[in-house]
């Protein structure tokens, strides 16, 4: 059995940066167990080629989700392997705002308030962005870019926001603020992916006292007289035993890390009874308090510009490829939207927009194509994509485990539009995205609506159509909450295990409230700040 000081579990957003940051202690042992692979393709080095590896298990990890009647069905995937989601996803970078974070402190959660996470942030970035905020770091092992995309109808979208009153932001993480700007991404200004394993891990990979061991699933957290000792694993068929003299570390992710706990004896003491798994604490709120953004997105026929989704088909797929490999630019060193929009709806204040909207002149094909004629997802035809979060919902949902075998998948119910409140934001954010695409600057450019469609009308319509429209964003928080009490949160604000000793929680399962944009910078964030208290808490 080999034992080291540390051990963290998962190499994802958070786990990579809690791993390079321990590690720098040459003194400490430091064991990295991740269950997916390298994640050394060039598909996830392009940006734009993770759309080649979509679905795929050996980068994907995929879930059981509960379907509710009169909805659609939902599609509950992760990223796996070295990076976790940040080597799989599409790259977008926002920072979450500053109420988010101060609203954790104010819930006693005294460590990380903006003014912790802000600094956090500013380690761990290097954005050379012109006009950046003052918050922003430089020199740091994270690369952001910014999109240089730019048209007629980019610029026509950018005046339909400043006309609702929206300003220009020259940073879009510019914090406390609405606002329209170029999007910013994780992509490096080679045009390489900038996931948390490359930003933070290959470089120092070196590190005589860092073990970096991939292909091995964990099986349960091995716990003795009230702290968490080392980890059972899986690798190969071969069960493996690794020892932890200070502590252990899961940042498995809003899924995984519930599920490990629960298959280690710690959750609601009667579930895990039912399935034949010893109690040794009942944490309740193990698995609950799951919330994601939701997500919408209209299209429509896009005149005047031929659109970007030539881009990925036919011969210019293969010119632009060519063009990545000899340059790192070009469409393929980009993904996602080249815009973003921070709104603040109804009831919401200007310093703490609660909608997401960005925009492309690029169109999927519809439902109804795909089942007349299958094959590629990208239409032929020139349109326009409007995506909008709504990003503080008030629904919640829970992970559920559903045998004690390590192999079977939890499984998901999201509790998308359990509360009511939700339909009325949905309905208030597709009539936002209509209203910027119908907007007279945009007259020019936007032809039918494709997407829910323009006989959809009414109240009534939108919300039926609506139903099987918005998603969960695939941004899941709270299945391991912070909290004071051990009934309703899982760790404490030093996101350690409540009652136990050596056992922490590091990763975007411990956030007791969303955050306002996507959570791969913050879990980021998370990691570096977590991994500031494992330090001082271990002199």
């Amino acid at each position: 059995m080999s034992t080291y000081d540390y051990i963290i579990v998962g190499a994802g957003s958070s786990g990579c940066v809690v791993a390079e940051r321990l590690s720098r202690d040459s003194a400490a042992r430091v064991l990295l167990l991740e269950a997916g692979g390298n994640n050394q393709t060039l598909f996830i080095h392009m940006a734009g080629g993770f759309v080649r590896i979509l679905g795929k298990p050996e980068y994907f990890w995929s879930f059981p989700v509960v379907q509710h009647p009169g909805r659609r069905n939902e599609m509950h995937s992760y990223g796996k392997g070295l990076g976790g989601s940040s080597a799989v996803n599409g790259t977008w970078y926002l920072r979450g705002q500053p109420r988010d974070f101060d609203g954790w402190r104010d819930l006693g959660l005294h460590e990380w308030g903006w003014d912790e996470i802000s600094r956090c942030y500013a380690q761990i970035e290097d954005y050379a962005g012109a006009h950046a905020d003052p918050s922003r770091g430089t020199g740091g092992p994270l690369q952001i870019t910014q999109s240089e995309h730019d048209s007629g109808v980019y610029r026509a979208i950018v005046d339909s926001c400043t006309g609702l009153g929206v300003p220009w932001l020259d940073d879009i993480c510019t914090p406390g603020t609405q606002g329209v700007g170029r999007s910013q991404y994780t992509v490096d200004r080679k045009g390489r992916r900038a996931s948390s394993y490359e930003a933070f891990l290959k470089p120092i990979r070196a590190r005589s006292n860092l073990d970096i061991v991939t292909g091995t699933s964990a099986r349960r957290i091995v716990i003795q007289d009230g702290r968490a000792t080392g980890i059972e694993c899986e690798r190969e068929g071969q069960i493996l035993t690794y020892s932890a003299k200070r502590e252990v570390v899961l940042s498995a992710g809003v899924y995984k890390s519930p599920q490990i706990l629960q298959l280690s004896g710690l959750g609601k003491g009667a579930d895990l009874a039912a399935l034949g798994l010893p109690v040794l604490q009942d944490l309740p709120a193990v698995g609950r308090n799951l919330c994601d953004h939701q997500k919408l997105a209209i299209s429509f026929d896009l005149h005047g510009h031929p659109g970007i989704n030539r881009d990925f088909t036919g011969w210019r797929l293969y010119r632009n490829a060519m063009r990545y490999l000899a340059f790192g630019n070009g469409p393929l060193a980009r993904v996602g939207m080249p815009l973003t929009m921070l709104y603040a709806g109804k009831d919401c204040e200007a310093d703490w927009p609660d909608m997401q909207l960005a925009a492309a002149p690029f169109a999927m094909r519809t439902v109804k194509e795909m089942v007349a004629k299958p094959g590629s997802p990208i239409s032929k035809r020139p349109g326009l994509t409007i995506a909008g979060y709504h990003l503080r919902p008030w629904s919640r949902g829970e992970v559920t485990l559903t045998s004690p075998d390590f192999r079977a998948a939890p499984l998901i119910d999201s509790g998308l539009w359990s509360d009511g409140r939700d339909v009325a934001k949905a309905l208030e954010l597709i009539k936002m995205l209509r209203s910027i695409a119908r907007s007279d600057t945009m007259k020019g450019f936007t032809g039918a609506e494709r997407v829910p469609g323009d006989s959809v009308k009414g109240d009534e319509a939108l919300i039926e159509e609506l139903r099987n429209m918005v998603d969960p964003g695939l941004h899941g928080t709270g299945t391991c909450t912070m909290g004071t009490d051990l009934r309703s949160s899982v760790v404490d604000s030093r996101c350690r295990v409540h009652t136990l000793k050596g056992l922490r929680v590091v990763d975007c399962s411990i956030m007791p409230t969303p955050v306002s944009g996507n959570t791969n910078g913050p879990a980021m964030a998370v990691g570096a700040r977590a991994a500031e208290l494992i330090v001082e808490d271990n002199r």
